[in-house]
């Protein structure tokens, strides 16, 4: 008994061990981005960029590897796509990054996804309603009440609009496939407002971001007006998590990540 508990003990070692040798040994660190979701990751000019597209590089450089990234598509939620892209794979095959960016740190839904570790606050996010600085002197309720508001389908935003004070915004909501349509439905005139997560309208707006005002826009506790963005890497690979927090934080101390997000023209929020 005493000697199987010690085969098994070495096990586990030698697993965790695994987790970051088997990274040295193929030489690269395979890093998984959301496609087409600026100022993250997206194209430009057929190239792949952006805030945690770079971050992957960096890390991969503090680890001694090559980076490998890899921009994945969205499924139904985040449960789905920590499955296919971290601990399982997708059914049609593609295999399993090493890490995941964007992915929200919370202590319930670590719990809840057992079968992966999620670590490393890396920013904060916060949901914000914008206008032209030329509506600043309407309060947010009015403009919402009384004009058209842009926000991408099928997210948080709308959902809260859509419902919010007995559905008195309902028929105001103007959806969109995305937040960079919305912003342009915006600056066309064709919106008043667009509520959406910062760094997206930010990258949106582009160069002409200060002729916008943001205002903070208050959620119910259950719709998240703001969280904390992390990684995840698989249950047992213990090892390569602490590699990579050790990575994060020399780049956190050297102001290398602050200044990716202003690279990209992104407001940087401390986790």
């Amino acid at each position: 008994m005493k000697q199987l508990i010690i085969i098994i003990l070495l096990g586990v070692f030698s697993q965790q061990v695994f987790s970051f040798s088997e990274v040295k040994e193929k030489g690269y660190l395979r890093v998984a981005v959301y496609k087409n979701y600026a100022p993250f990751s997206f194209r430009e000019n057929g190239r792949l960029t952006g805030i945690e597209v770079d971050l992957g590089k960096l890390l991969a450089a503090k680890l001694g590897v090559d980076p490998l990234i890899w921009a994945i598509g969205a499924d139904e939620n985040m449960e789905d796509d920590l499955r296919n892209t971290v601990w399982k794979g997708h059914y049609l095959g593609g295999g399993t990054a090493d890490v995941m960016f964007h992915v929200p740190v919370n202590k319930r839904f670590a719990e809840n996804n057992d079968r992966v570790i999620i670590f490393n606050p890396y920013f904060k996010e916060e949901t914000v309603a914008v206008r032209h600085n030329s509506k600043a002197g309407i309060p947010l309720a009015t403009l919402f009440a009384n004009s058209l508001i842009g926000v991408e389908l099928d997210t948080l935003p709308d959902f809260y609009l859509v419902g919010a004070m007995g559905g008195r915004f309902r028929e105001n909501v103007t959806h969109y496939a995305t937040v960079e349509l919305a912003i342009k439905a915006l600056q066309e005139g064709d919106v008043k407002t667009v509520v959406a997560p910062r760094s997206q309208i930010q990258s949106a707006l582009g160069k002409s971001v200060n002729e916008y005002l943001f205002s903070g826009v208050s959620m119910p506790a259950s719709y998240q007006s703001s969280w904390v963005v992390g990684m995840a890497v698989k249950q047992g690979r213990d090892n390569l998590v602490t590699k990579i927090t050790k990575a994060l934080a020399e780049i956190k101390a050297s102001g290398e990540l602050k200044a990716l997000f202003e690279k990209y023209n992104t407001s940087y929020i401390a986790p």
